[in-house]
Protein backbone atom coordinates (compact mmCIF):
# COMPACT_ATOMS: atom_id res chain seq x y z
CA UNK A 1 0.00 0.00 0.00
CA UNK A 2 2.85 2.42 0.83
CA UNK A 3 4.75 1.79 -2.30
CA UNK A 4 1.41 2.13 -4.48
CA UNK A 5 1.24 5.73 -2.60
CA UNK A 6 4.50 7.06 -2.61
CA UNK A 7 4.17 5.91 -6.72
CA UNK A 8 1.03 8.23 -6.91
CA UNK A 9 2.09 11.56 -5.46
CA UNK A 10 3.71 14.33 -7.89
CA UNK A 11 6.49 15.89 -5.70
CA UNK A 12 6.57 18.98 -7.69
CA UNK A 13 3.05 19.56 -6.35
CA UNK A 14 2.98 21.37 -3.13
CA UNK A 15 -0.23 19.69 -1.85
CA UNK A 16 -1.04 15.90 -1.80
CA UNK A 17 -4.09 14.43 -1.05
CA UNK A 18 -3.72 10.77 -0.40
CA UNK A 19 -6.22 8.02 0.33
CA UNK A 20 -6.03 6.26 4.17
CA UNK A 21 -9.54 5.35 5.28
CA UNK A 22 -9.38 5.71 8.67
CA UNK A 23 -11.21 7.11 11.73
CA UNK A 24 -9.85 10.31 11.11
CA UNK A 25 -11.30 10.13 7.36
CA UNK A 26 -10.79 9.05 3.75
CA UNK A 27 -8.24 10.83 2.93
CA UNK A 28 -4.93 13.07 4.73
CA UNK A 29 -3.69 16.15 3.30
CA UNK A 30 -0.31 17.74 2.87
CA UNK A 31 0.51 21.09 2.70
CA UNK A 32 3.87 22.48 1.60
CA UNK A 33 3.17 25.58 0.38
CA UNK A 34 3.78 27.39 4.02
CA UNK A 35 7.73 26.65 3.74
CA UNK A 36 9.67 29.72 2.43
CA UNK A 37 11.71 28.21 -0.16
CA UNK A 38 11.69 25.43 -2.69
CA UNK A 39 15.04 23.79 -0.72
CA UNK A 40 12.51 23.14 2.21
CA UNK A 41 9.85 22.03 0.24
CA UNK A 42 12.24 19.92 -1.87
CA UNK A 43 13.49 18.36 1.14
CA UNK A 44 10.22 18.00 3.35
CA UNK A 45 8.86 16.22 0.67
CA UNK A 46 11.24 13.54 0.07
CA UNK A 47 11.52 12.92 4.31
CA UNK A 48 8.13 12.42 4.45
CA UNK A 49 8.06 10.21 1.43
CA UNK A 50 10.78 8.01 3.04
CA UNK A 51 9.09 7.96 6.17
CA UNK A 52 5.71 6.81 4.17
CA UNK A 53 7.82 4.52 2.84
CA UNK A 54 9.35 3.33 6.39
CA UNK A 55 6.10 2.94 7.60
CA UNK A 56 7.02 5.31 10.58
CA UNK A 57 5.87 7.18 11.80
CA UNK A 58 2.08 6.29 10.57
CA UNK A 59 0.48 8.36 7.82
CA UNK A 60 -1.84 10.08 10.13
CA UNK A 61 0.97 11.67 12.58
CA UNK A 62 2.92 12.46 9.52
CA UNK A 63 0.01 14.76 8.46
CA UNK A 64 -0.32 16.47 12.08
CA UNK A 65 3.87 16.82 11.54
CA UNK A 66 3.02 18.36 8.26
CA UNK A 67 0.54 20.67 9.60
CA UNK A 68 2.13 21.31 13.04
CA UNK A 69 5.43 22.37 11.79
CA UNK A 70 3.89 25.52 10.26
CA UNK A 71 3.89 27.09 13.46
CA UNK A 72 7.61 27.42 13.22
CA UNK A 73 7.74 28.94 9.85
CA UNK A 74 5.24 31.53 11.59
CA UNK A 75 7.20 32.02 13.59
CA UNK A 76 10.45 32.92 11.71
CA UNK A 77 8.34 35.18 9.49
CA UNK A 78 7.07 36.50 12.47
CA UNK A 79 10.53 38.45 13.68
CA UNK A 80 12.27 38.41 10.20
CA UNK A 81 14.27 35.52 10.81
CA UNK A 82 16.23 34.39 7.30
CA UNK A 83 17.11 30.83 7.40
CA UNK A 84 17.61 29.15 3.84
CA UNK A 85 18.60 25.61 5.54
CA UNK A 86 17.27 23.58 8.60
CA UNK A 87 21.51 23.88 9.36
CA UNK A 88 20.89 27.75 9.31
CA UNK A 89 18.64 27.47 12.90
CA UNK A 90 20.16 27.51 15.98
CA UNK A 91 19.83 26.77 19.71
CA UNK A 92 18.93 30.39 20.31
CA UNK A 93 16.24 29.68 17.42
CA UNK A 94 14.80 27.05 19.46
CA UNK A 95 14.92 29.17 22.83
CA UNK A 96 13.00 31.69 21.05
CA UNK A 97 10.42 29.47 19.49
CA UNK A 98 9.62 28.08 22.72
CA UNK A 99 8.94 31.29 24.54
CA UNK A 100 6.89 31.97 21.60
CA UNK A 101 4.61 28.76 21.80
CA UNK A 102 4.89 29.51 25.38
CA UNK A 103 3.12 32.66 24.93
CA UNK A 104 0.29 31.32 22.79
CA UNK A 105 -3.45 30.67 24.14
CA UNK A 106 -3.09 26.80 23.07
CA UNK A 107 -3.04 23.80 24.68
CA UNK A 108 -0.28 22.11 26.08
CA UNK A 109 -0.67 19.09 23.58
CA UNK A 110 -0.71 21.58 21.04
CA UNK A 111 3.00 22.78 21.78
CA UNK A 112 4.01 19.67 22.53
CA UNK A 113 3.27 18.18 18.53
CA UNK A 114 3.98 21.32 17.29
CA UNK A 115 8.08 20.42 19.34
CA UNK A 116 7.75 17.50 18.20
CA UNK A 117 7.31 17.95 14.57
CA UNK A 118 10.74 20.14 14.40
CA UNK A 119 12.69 17.48 16.30
CA UNK A 120 11.63 14.94 14.24
CA UNK A 121 12.34 16.78 10.76
CA UNK A 122 15.66 17.83 12.25
CA UNK A 123 16.56 14.33 13.59
CA UNK A 124 15.98 12.84 10.69
CA UNK A 125 17.92 14.58 8.30
CA UNK A 126 20.98 14.56 10.92
CA UNK A 127 20.63 11.19 11.35
CA UNK A 128 19.84 10.12 7.63
CA UNK A 129 23.05 12.20 6.88
CA UNK A 130 20.69 14.32 4.69
CA UNK A 131 22.30 17.81 3.21
CA UNK A 132 21.51 20.71 4.86
CA UNK A 133 21.41 20.20 8.36
CA UNK A 134 23.12 21.11 11.56
CA UNK A 135 26.16 19.41 12.11
CA UNK A 136 25.79 19.15 15.89
CA UNK A 137 22.89 18.92 17.89
CA UNK A 138 20.35 22.39 19.03
CA UNK A 139 18.15 20.58 21.18
CA UNK A 140 18.93 20.01 24.90
CA UNK A 141 16.38 17.76 25.82
CA UNK A 142 14.42 20.14 27.96
CA UNK A 143 12.17 21.41 25.26
CA UNK A 144 8.75 19.21 26.14
CA UNK A 145 9.41 20.35 30.33
CA UNK A 146 9.89 24.28 29.22
CA UNK A 147 6.87 24.41 27.13
CA UNK A 148 4.43 23.01 29.85
CA UNK A 149 2.76 26.14 31.05
CA UNK A 150 -0.54 25.34 32.66
CA UNK A 151 -1.01 26.39 35.89
CA UNK A 152 -3.40 24.29 37.32
CA UNK A 153 -2.07 20.94 37.88
CA UNK A 154 -5.39 18.82 36.43
CA UNK A 155 -5.86 15.38 36.43
CA UNK A 156 -7.04 13.62 33.38
CA UNK A 157 -9.56 11.06 35.42
CA UNK A 158 -13.35 11.01 35.38
CA UNK A 159 -14.06 11.62 39.09
CA UNK A 160 -16.83 9.12 40.64
CA UNK A 161 -19.77 11.33 40.98
CA UNK A 162 -19.47 11.90 37.50
CA UNK A 163 -19.12 8.86 36.15
CA UNK A 164 -21.95 7.48 38.54
CA UNK A 165 -23.75 10.37 36.31
CA UNK A 166 -22.92 9.08 33.07
CA UNK A 167 -23.96 5.38 33.60
CA UNK A 168 -27.12 6.79 34.85
CA UNK A 169 -27.08 8.80 32.09
CA UNK A 170 -26.69 5.54 29.38
CA UNK A 171 -30.03 4.11 30.56
CA UNK A 172 -31.71 6.86 28.90
CA UNK A 173 -29.99 7.76 25.98
CA UNK A 174 -32.01 7.11 22.93
CA UNK A 175 -28.87 7.16 20.38
CA UNK A 176 -27.94 3.60 20.69
CA UNK A 177 -24.91 4.10 18.48
CA UNK A 178 -23.24 6.70 20.49
CA UNK A 179 -24.80 4.90 24.04
CA UNK A 180 -22.74 1.54 22.62
CA UNK A 181 -19.48 3.33 21.63
CA UNK A 182 -19.11 5.33 25.45
CA UNK A 183 -20.32 1.59 27.31
CA UNK A 184 -16.97 0.00 25.19
CA UNK A 185 -15.17 3.28 26.03
CA UNK A 186 -15.90 2.33 29.63
CA UNK A 187 -15.17 -0.72 29.78
CA UNK A 188 -12.18 -1.17 27.52
CA UNK A 189 -10.32 1.93 27.93
CA UNK A 190 -9.99 1.85 23.76
CA UNK A 191 -8.48 4.86 22.19
CA UNK A 192 -11.44 6.85 20.25
CA UNK A 193 -9.76 6.02 16.48
CA UNK A 194 -9.35 2.03 18.19
CA UNK A 195 -13.11 2.19 19.02
CA UNK A 196 -14.23 3.30 15.30
CA UNK A 197 -12.60 0.93 13.42
CA UNK A 198 -14.01 -2.19 14.84
CA UNK A 199 -15.12 -4.39 12.31
CA UNK A 200 -17.46 -7.30 12.13
CA UNK A 201 -16.13 -10.77 13.63
CA UNK A 202 -14.41 -8.23 16.44
CA UNK A 203 -15.74 -9.96 19.25
CA UNK A 204 -15.18 -14.11 19.79
CA UNK A 205 -15.55 -16.25 23.44
CA UNK A 206 -12.66 -17.77 24.58
CA UNK A 207 -12.58 -21.46 25.42
CA UNK A 208 -14.08 -20.46 28.91
CA UNK A 209 -16.98 -18.57 27.21
CA UNK A 210 -15.76 -15.15 27.97
CA UNK A 211 -16.51 -12.65 25.66
CA UNK A 212 -12.57 -11.55 23.91
CA UNK A 213 -12.39 -8.25 21.87
CA UNK A 214 -9.97 -8.26 18.54
CA UNK A 215 -8.13 -4.49 18.38
CA UNK A 216 -6.49 -3.68 15.58
CA UNK A 217 -4.72 0.19 16.61
CA UNK A 218 -3.23 1.85 13.60
CA UNK A 219 -1.38 4.42 16.13
CA UNK A 220 1.23 1.90 16.44
CA UNK A 221 -0.05 -0.59 13.74
CA UNK A 222 -0.58 -3.02 16.18
CA UNK A 223 -3.02 -5.57 16.96
CA UNK A 224 -4.07 -7.00 20.34
CA UNK A 225 -7.05 -9.16 21.74
CA UNK A 226 -8.54 -8.31 25.32
CA UNK A 227 -10.95 -9.58 27.76
CA UNK A 228 -13.97 -7.59 27.77
CA UNK A 229 -17.04 -7.33 29.64
CA UNK A 230 -20.38 -8.81 28.78
CA UNK A 231 -21.31 -5.03 28.37
CA UNK A 232 -19.36 -4.89 25.97
CA UNK A 233 -19.92 -7.82 24.13
CA UNK A 234 -23.66 -6.55 24.11
CA UNK A 235 -22.68 -3.48 23.12
CA UNK A 236 -20.29 -4.90 20.06
CA UNK A 237 -23.47 -6.76 19.09
CA UNK A 238 -25.77 -3.52 18.80
CA UNK A 239 -23.36 -1.98 16.36
CA UNK A 240 -23.00 -4.89 14.12
CA UNK A 241 -27.05 -5.01 14.29
CA UNK A 242 -27.39 -0.97 13.85
CA UNK A 243 -24.41 -0.76 10.90
CA UNK A 244 -25.78 -4.17 8.89
CA UNK A 245 -27.95 -2.28 6.49
CA UNK A 246 -25.63 0.32 5.87
CA UNK A 247 -22.33 -2.13 5.59
CA UNK A 248 -24.59 -4.31 3.14
CA UNK A 249 -24.68 -1.17 1.19
CA UNK A 250 -21.39 -0.09 0.68
CA UNK A 251 -19.73 -3.27 1.13
CA UNK A 252 -17.81 -2.23 4.69
CA UNK A 253 -17.33 -4.43 7.53
CA UNK A 254 -17.26 -1.14 9.78
CA UNK A 255 -19.43 -1.37 12.85
CA UNK A 256 -20.03 2.80 12.91
CA UNK A 257 -21.48 2.57 9.34
CA UNK A 258 -25.14 4.60 9.59
CA UNK A 259 -26.95 6.60 7.67
CA UNK A 260 -26.36 10.26 7.07
CA UNK A 261 -29.35 12.37 6.59
CA UNK A 262 -27.62 15.36 5.52
CA UNK A 263 -25.44 13.63 2.93
CA UNK A 264 -28.46 10.99 2.09
CA UNK A 265 -26.09 8.05 2.31
CA UNK A 266 -24.28 5.30 4.40
CA UNK A 267 -20.97 5.96 5.47
CA UNK A 268 -18.86 5.08 8.56
CA UNK A 269 -18.38 7.44 11.77
CA UNK A 270 -15.34 9.19 11.99
CA UNK A 271 -13.75 11.12 14.68
CA UNK A 272 -14.96 14.75 13.23
CA UNK A 273 -18.74 13.42 13.78
CA UNK A 274 -18.04 11.84 17.28
CA UNK A 275 -16.32 14.45 19.00
CA UNK A 276 -19.12 17.06 19.20
CA UNK A 277 -21.34 14.36 20.49
CA UNK A 278 -19.39 13.59 23.20
CA UNK A 279 -18.82 17.42 24.17
CA UNK A 280 -22.55 17.97 23.65
CA UNK A 281 -23.68 14.55 25.75
CA UNK A 282 -22.87 15.86 29.48
CA UNK A 283 -25.24 18.99 28.56
CA UNK A 284 -28.05 16.90 27.00
CA UNK A 285 -28.04 14.73 30.36
CA UNK A 286 -27.06 17.33 33.02
CA UNK A 287 -23.81 15.96 34.54
CA UNK A 288 -22.76 18.74 36.64
CA UNK A 289 -19.42 18.86 38.35
CA UNK A 290 -18.44 19.91 41.84
CA UNK A 291 -18.43 23.77 40.68
CA UNK A 292 -21.92 23.09 39.43
CA UNK A 293 -20.90 23.32 35.68
CA UNK A 294 -21.35 20.46 32.97
CA UNK A 295 -18.93 18.04 32.88
CA UNK A 296 -16.00 18.85 30.17
CA UNK A 297 -15.98 15.53 28.54
CA UNK A 298 -13.04 13.83 26.47
CA UNK A 299 -13.61 9.95 25.06
CA UNK A 300 -9.70 9.68 26.28
CA UNK A 301 -10.70 10.31 29.82
CA UNK A 302 -12.42 6.88 30.00
CA UNK A 303 -8.84 5.07 28.96
CA UNK A 304 -7.03 7.23 31.67
CA UNK A 305 -9.59 6.26 34.52
CA UNK A 306 -9.78 2.57 33.71
CA UNK A 307 -6.00 2.31 34.05
CA UNK A 308 -6.27 4.16 37.41
CA UNK A 309 -9.04 1.38 38.45
CA UNK A 310 -6.83 -1.46 36.91
CA UNK A 311 -3.99 -0.41 38.97
CA UNK A 312 -5.74 -0.47 42.17
CA UNK A 313 -7.01 -3.76 41.74
CA UNK A 314 -3.58 -4.88 41.81
CA UNK A 315 -2.66 -5.09 38.11
CA UNK A 316 1.23 -4.73 37.46
CA UNK A 317 1.66 -1.59 34.71
CA UNK A 318 3.33 -4.29 32.34
CA UNK A 319 -0.07 -6.11 32.32
CA UNK A 320 -2.03 -2.30 31.86
CA UNK A 321 0.02 -1.19 29.14
CA UNK A 322 -0.39 -4.79 27.39
CA UNK A 323 -3.96 -4.38 28.04
CA UNK A 324 -4.38 -0.90 26.93
CA UNK A 325 -1.67 -1.41 23.91
CA UNK A 326 0.70 1.21 25.36
CA UNK A 327 3.87 0.81 23.96
CA UNK A 328 5.62 2.95 26.40
CA UNK A 329 5.58 2.04 30.37
CA UNK A 330 5.58 6.37 30.35
CA UNK A 331 1.67 6.62 29.76
CA UNK A 332 1.23 3.86 32.57
CA UNK A 333 3.62 5.01 34.93
CA UNK A 334 0.68 7.92 35.48
CA UNK A 335 -1.55 5.85 37.05
CA UNK A 336 1.33 4.74 39.61
CA UNK A 337 0.32 8.04 41.78
CA UNK A 338 -3.13 6.93 42.03
CA UNK A 339 -2.62 3.46 43.21
CA UNK A 340 -3.48 4.39 46.67
CA UNK A 341 -7.47 3.88 47.27
CA UNK A 342 -7.43 6.63 49.77
CA UNK A 343 -5.34 8.57 47.34
CA UNK A 344 -6.91 7.83 44.73
CA UNK A 345 -10.13 8.63 45.73
CA UNK A 346 -8.99 12.18 46.84
CA UNK A 347 -7.79 13.02 43.18
CA UNK A 348 -11.09 11.51 41.47
CA UNK A 349 -12.92 13.88 43.47
CA UNK A 350 -10.86 16.96 43.58
CA UNK A 351 -10.26 17.06 40.12
CA UNK A 352 -6.64 18.37 40.53
CA UNK A 353 -3.47 18.75 42.52
CA UNK A 354 -3.84 22.30 42.85
CA UNK A 355 -2.55 25.97 41.49
CA UNK A 356 0.66 27.32 41.01
CA UNK A 357 0.78 31.44 40.43
CA UNK A 358 3.46 34.06 40.29
CA UNK A 359 1.79 35.45 43.59
CA UNK A 360 -1.15 35.05 45.69
CA UNK A 361 -3.43 38.24 44.16
CA UNK A 362 -6.70 39.08 43.08
CA UNK A 363 -5.62 38.78 40.00
CA UNK A 364 -3.91 35.54 40.17
CA UNK A 365 -6.51 33.89 41.51
CA UNK A 366 -9.26 35.03 39.45
CA UNK A 367 -10.82 36.28 42.90
CA UNK A 368 -14.12 38.51 42.64
CA UNK A 369 -13.13 39.93 46.17
CA UNK A 370 -10.19 41.90 47.24
CA UNK A 371 -7.92 40.55 48.93
CA UNK A 372 -7.07 41.87 52.24
CA UNK A 373 -4.43 41.24 54.96
CA UNK A 374 -6.11 39.30 57.30
CA UNK A 375 -7.54 36.90 54.66
CA UNK A 376 -4.01 36.43 53.08
CA UNK A 377 -2.74 35.56 56.93
CA UNK A 378 -5.76 33.22 57.77
CA UNK A 379 -4.89 31.25 54.57
CA UNK A 380 -1.06 31.09 55.15
CA UNK A 381 1.18 28.33 54.91
CA UNK A 382 4.43 27.07 55.42
CA UNK A 383 4.98 26.29 51.65
CA UNK A 384 1.48 27.81 50.45
CA UNK A 385 -1.40 29.20 51.06
CA UNK A 386 -5.38 27.16 51.02
CA UNK A 387 -7.77 28.77 49.15
CA UNK A 388 -10.48 28.08 51.72
CA UNK A 389 -10.33 31.40 53.40
CA UNK A 390 -10.00 33.50 50.56
CA UNK A 391 -12.90 31.91 48.71
CA UNK A 392 -14.94 32.26 52.36
CA UNK A 393 -15.64 28.53 52.40
CA UNK A 394 -14.07 27.72 55.96
CA UNK A 395 -11.00 27.14 57.53
CA UNK A 396 -7.71 25.86 56.83
CA UNK A 397 -8.07 21.81 57.53
CA UNK A 398 -6.52 19.35 59.54
CA UNK A 399 -5.52 17.18 57.01
CA UNK A 400 -1.85 15.58 57.75
CA UNK A 401 -0.05 16.16 54.27
CA UNK A 402 -2.80 16.27 51.84
CA UNK A 403 -2.48 19.86 51.27
CA UNK A 404 0.08 19.43 48.02
CA UNK A 405 -2.85 17.08 46.80
CA UNK A 406 -5.59 19.44 47.54
CA UNK A 407 -7.42 21.65 44.71
CA UNK A 408 -7.69 23.92 47.72
CA UNK A 409 -3.75 24.26 47.61
CA UNK A 410 -1.57 27.64 46.24
CA UNK A 411 1.66 27.90 46.64
CA UNK A 412 4.67 30.00 44.40
CA UNK A 413 8.31 30.44 43.19
CA UNK A 414 9.29 31.90 46.62
CA UNK A 415 8.43 28.61 48.32
CA UNK A 416 10.47 26.37 46.05
CA UNK A 417 13.55 26.19 48.61
CA UNK A 418 10.84 24.91 51.28
CA UNK A 419 9.11 22.16 48.56
CA UNK A 420 12.81 20.99 47.85
CA UNK A 421 13.75 20.84 51.58
CA UNK A 422 10.66 19.12 51.85
CA UNK A 423 11.46 16.42 49.05
CA UNK A 424 14.57 16.36 50.85
CA UNK A 425 13.57 15.50 54.12
CA UNK A 426 11.42 12.84 52.89
CA UNK A 427 13.69 11.39 50.94
CA UNK A 428 17.08 11.15 53.94
CA UNK A 429 14.81 8.90 55.83
CA UNK A 430 11.57 7.61 54.52
CA UNK A 431 10.43 4.94 57.61
CA UNK A 432 11.05 8.59 60.62
CA UNK A 433 8.83 10.89 57.55
CA UNK A 434 6.15 7.85 57.95
CA UNK A 435 5.71 7.91 61.28
CA UNK A 436 6.58 11.90 61.85
CA UNK A 437 4.02 12.63 59.36
CA UNK A 438 1.17 10.04 60.21
CA UNK A 439 1.24 8.70 56.99
CA UNK A 440 0.27 5.23 57.08
CA UNK A 441 1.48 3.52 53.68
CA UNK A 442 4.22 3.46 51.53
CA UNK A 443 1.65 4.57 48.50
CA UNK A 444 0.47 7.52 50.19
CA UNK A 445 4.79 8.38 50.69
CA UNK A 446 4.74 7.93 47.09
CA UNK A 447 2.13 10.32 45.84
CA UNK A 448 3.33 12.86 48.54
CA UNK A 449 6.92 12.46 46.52
CA UNK A 450 5.05 12.30 43.08
CA UNK A 451 3.20 15.73 43.98
CA UNK A 452 6.17 17.30 45.30
CA UNK A 453 8.65 16.92 42.34
CA UNK A 454 5.62 17.92 39.96
CA UNK A 455 5.47 20.86 41.91
CA UNK A 456 8.35 21.84 41.90
CA UNK A 457 9.43 21.55 38.28
CA UNK A 458 7.21 23.74 37.83
CA UNK A 459 8.45 26.24 40.29
CA UNK A 460 11.44 25.78 38.03
CA UNK A 461 10.38 26.74 35.16
CA UNK A 462 8.83 29.61 36.27
CA UNK A 463 11.87 30.33 38.08
CA UNK A 464 13.93 29.89 34.71
CA UNK A 465 11.05 32.49 32.69
CA UNK A 466 12.19 35.46 35.23
CA UNK A 467 16.14 35.37 34.24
Amino acid sequence: MNNSVVKSLDIKADKWVIENNSSLGKTVSFDFSYLPNEWFKKINKEITIESIILKKPTLATLNRYNYSLRRFFEFLEKYGIEIKRYEDITHKHIQMFIFELKQQNIANSTRVITMSSLKWIINFGMIFDYDGFPENPIFDGDEYKTIRVEDILKTKYIPDNIMRQIESSLDKEENEQLKSIIEIGIDTGLRLSEVLDLEVGCITDDPMGNPVLHVVSKKNNTERFIAVSRRVKRAVRKLEELSQKGRNVIGSNNLTVYWQPNAKKYDRLYQANLRPQIRNYPIRHNIIDENGDHFHLKFHAFRHTLGTEMLNRGMSMFEIAEYLGQESLHSTDSYAKLKNPTIQKEYKELGFIGMIVEDISQQSLNNSQKLDNQTLHSAALPDGACKKPIDGKGNLCAKFNMCVICPKFITTPEHLPIHKNHLERLRADRENYKKSEYIGTENHLETIEKALETIIERLEVMEDDKQ
